[in-house]
């Protein structure tokens, strides 16, 4: 299933519909904006080399910074 246009997966898939983390997984919701773009931009150029960061770049392969922005932004705003 893609969201936003489809562009992406949705967070909810893998980090769990809360947001709160998911197994392995790290939770999204009320983490600092800032903090979640640098991650999925690390995650875009490479610069992350987690277990799963093969699949997080498949997911974030085709977002533009303003897409980083707004996830960003919506994760924040989800209570922890």
């Amino acid at each position: 299933m893609k969201s936003g246009g489809g562009k992406t997966t949705p967070c909810g898939v893998c980090h769990g519909v809360d947001l709160k983390g998911l197994g392995p997984l790290p939770p999204l919701a009320g983490r600092s904006p800032s903090y979640i773009v640098r991650q999925l931009y690390d995650f875009q150029h490479g610069a992350r080399a987690g277990t799963w960061s093969p699949l997080m770049q498949a997911v974030v392969r085709d977002l533009k910074p303003e897409d980083l922005v707004d996830i960003a932004a919506y994760t924040a705003s989800q209570h922890p």
